[in-house]
């Protein structure tokens, strides 16, 4: 994850709308959306204060994600890799994309998300 996608990220786990960030800076919204789309660089004199802001550390702006997601096949006597079903109730739309990510490296097309 770049900068621009971790701010997001964490903007939105908090509920913050991009115009508060924007409003707390000082800046105009339109720059601050470039920076979480990655069109513009952010100035460092801007970093402190995100992450004031976002209440978090600074590095957990910069932090790259490892990936989190295992997914095992077994059955109940070990025998095979057959799974009848999983359910899972995601609410944060990354985790779903994450997950869907791995489904797709792990399993190719044999699942379904609804």
């Amino acid at each position: 994850m770049d900068i621009g996608n971790n701010l997001r990220v964490i903007r939105n786990k908090n509920n913050i709308s991009q115009q508060a960030v924007a409003d707390f800076l000082g800046i105009d919204r339109k720059t601050y959306v470039n920076w979480e789309a990655g069109v513009a660089d952010i100035k460092s004199s801007y970093i402190p204060k995100l992450a004031e802001f976002l209440h978090v550390e600074i590095n957990d702006l910069f932090q790259k994600k490892s990936q989190s997601i295992v997914i095992n096949q077994y059955n109940k006597d070990g025998k095979g890799a057959h799974i009848n079903g999983v359910v899972l109730l995601l609410t944060d739309k990354e985790a779903v994309n994450e997950l869907v990510n791995v489904m797709r490296e792990r399993f190719g097309g044999l699942y379904s998300v609804l």
